[in-house]
């Protein structure tokens, strides 16, 4: 009679937690038995068709109630958008006296590793109450347990709780196999999982687990909610945020840290591995490798970053995740984040015992030393930037570095004294680089160093020196095929002409420039070659330059116009 009536009328049930029907530890009071079961199933498959709206919800796949009910029909509850994550987070804010925390970076990161599911937020960010953000991050790291203080008879305060009943419901091989997941923050790329299986069973330790089930634990994870499928990229599942918190305090025990050490180990070893192939596409000439190198650095950045403390806390090689993380943020132009990472591992690595930065880890500070005073160059931090690449040239000549090597530094200095207009000396660092390089016949090298002194000589307006040098440089690149940088001296060769209001000569190098960003689909730089075209067109009256630039850009001409314009506006 019932299941009539909500046939014919417009109701709306709901019926919620059902993943305790089937009988898990945390929740046998609600155990139905197999015939009660059986009778929810017909009367739910009863209602099927009608006019009454029925919403199930589980953590887990409910696969006995699927048939003739609800079948394929499933929406996996993702967390909160981003706007209500922070609504939510701001009131957990105000209710703990933390407002204070609202600019903190560590708050947005640690907002982005609970990926807006409410519990998590609840529970983690409640603690800033007597932690601050960064201390939060790091008990996040660590699998912290003391930072979980929900009542544990009640499994919906607390993430341990919640988390422990799913993954209690896993078959022990299952239980085994995940904690090797403990390192991974987010995402775990499947398509690259054999690679890290080969890292796990060189461990002794790890050897005998049942690795071939992985498919299958996958999959039943998925059943019970602690992983999902990326809506976006197949390959891809997305682990529930507080399941790492959740692997990595059972791995934080005593008991447990020959495993932990193991599996941790093998973490490091798979993305060291991986970040040589992820720097390797983000620094490449082809356009579409390094518009797929900076997606994937976008994906793993959390992973690598995790790679890249494991490997300081060993005092092991970091060099590969610190160049691919370093060379994400300076694509993506992010100095500060740039410049707070490089400063950090720096720190770090001249901690490492003396004997061992003697050797290849003393190189690889060396390297990192060179960047973070790169970072500083570009955030204009001239006296910072000086003493670091001085430092890095001491450091490089400490542990027996090539004089070969040496010329990037001596390269970079220069630039620093040309930033402070310090012509005789910018010029003096210059020439001392491109005479090791010709030394060693580092031909491709030499084209960097023959552009910046192009840009020396420009810079005090000597303009058939700046030329020379110039057409030095972009002899070398397309002679190596090197398209990208072409551009930038394309532009400058524009630039060169166009001082010397040589329209007709500035023309066609602007307009080379723009189509090698275009092609590279390089937003940041096409739109300053853009604005130099729209200069040139407002000082040289060239009428037939809005269409040709219109074609690069597949617009219309009259568009077109609008937006030099707009461009020139800006100037």
């Amino acid at each position: 009679m019932l299941a009539s009536r909500l046939r014919a009328e417009h109701h709306l049930l709901i019926l919620d937690n059902l993943e305790s029907i089937t009988g898990a530890q945390l929740a046998i009071q609600h155990t139905l038995p197999s015939d009660e079961q059986s009778a929810l199933h017909d009367f739910l498959s009863e209602l099927v068709g009608g006019h009454t709206l029925v919403l199930l919800g589980s953590r887990s796949s409910e696969a006995w109630l699927a048939r003739d009910t609800f079948d394929n029909n499933i929406y996996d509850l993702p967390g909160l958008d981003p706007e209500a994550a922070s609504t939510l987070t701001e009131l957990i804010l105000k209710r703990q006296n933390a407002t204070h925390y609202r600019k903190d970076p560590n708050l947005q990161k640690l907002i982005k590793l609970l990926d807006g599911f409410p519990l998590a937020l609840e529970v983690v960010l409640t603690n800033l109450a007597r932690q601050t953000p960064a201390q939060l991050l790091e008990a996040l790291r660590l699998g912290d347990i003391e930072l979980d203080t929900g009542d544990s008879q009640k499994k919906t305060e607390s993430i341990l709780r919640c988390i422990d009943y799913s993954h209690s419901n896993l078959s022990p091989d299952a239980q085994s196999l995940l904690l090797c997941l403990a390192p991974f923050t987010l995402i775990l790329n499947t398509g690259l999982l054999k690679n890290f299986t080969e890292y796990l069973q060189q461990q002794s330790l790890l050897a005998s687990l049942p690795f071939d089930r992985w498919p299958a634990v996958l999959q039943e994870a998925q059943n019970w909610g602690l992983l999902s499928p990326d809506p976006d990229i197949s390959q891809n599942l997305r682990l529930q945020p507080v399941l790492t918190y959740f692997l990595r305090s059972r791995l934080s025990v005593p008991e447990q840290a020959e495993m932990r050490i193991a599996i941790e180990s093998a973490f490091r070893k798979y993305y060291h591995k991986f970040c040589e192939g992820l720097y390797a596409l983000l620094i490449s000439k082809d356009p579409q490798e390094r518009q797929l190198g900076q997606i994937l650095a976008s994906l793993e950045y959390e992973n690598v970053a995790t790679a890249l403390n494991l490997g300081l806390a060993a005092q092991d090689s970091i060099l590969s995740c610190y160049l691919a993380l370093d060379e994400y943020l300076n694509i993506v132009q992010e100095r500060g984040r740039e410049l707070e990472l490089g400063t950090s591992v720096s720190e770090r690595l001249q901690a490492y015992p003396a004997d061992q930065l003697a050797g290849s880890l003393g190189s690889e500070l060396t390297i990192v030393l060179d960047r973070v005073a790169y970072c500083q160059l570009r955030l204009k931090q001239y006296t910072a930037a000086e003493m670091l690449y001085q430092k890095a040239l001491a450091q490089h000549l400490r542990v027996g570095g090539s004089k070969k090597e040496s010329a990037s530094i001596y390269h970079q200095l220069g630039r620093v004294a040309q930033e402070q207009r310090k012509w005789e000396q910018a010029e003096q660092y210059y020439q001392q680089a491109l005479q090791i390089k010709i030394e060693f016949n580092a031909c491709y090298d030499q084209g960097s160093t023959y552009h910046q002194l192009g840009w020396l000589a420009q810079e005090q307006r000597k303009w058939e020196q700046a030329e020379q040098y110039y057409q030095q440089a972009l002899q070398i690149y397309v002679e190596f095929k090197d398209r990208y940088e072409q551009a930038s001296t394309y532009h400058q060769l524009g630039w060169v002409a166009e001082e010397q209001r040589k329209w007709e000569q500035a023309r066609p190098y602007f307009i080379e420039t723009l189509k090698i960003f275009v092609d590279y689909e390089d937003a940041y730089s096409y739109s300053i070659a853009l604005r130099s075209l729209a200069r040139l067109w407002q000082e040289s009256g060239d009428a037939s330059l809005p269409a040709a630039v219109a074609s690069i850009l597949s617009v219309t001409p009259k568009s077109l116009q609008m937006r030099l314009r707009r461009s020139f506006a800006r100037l």
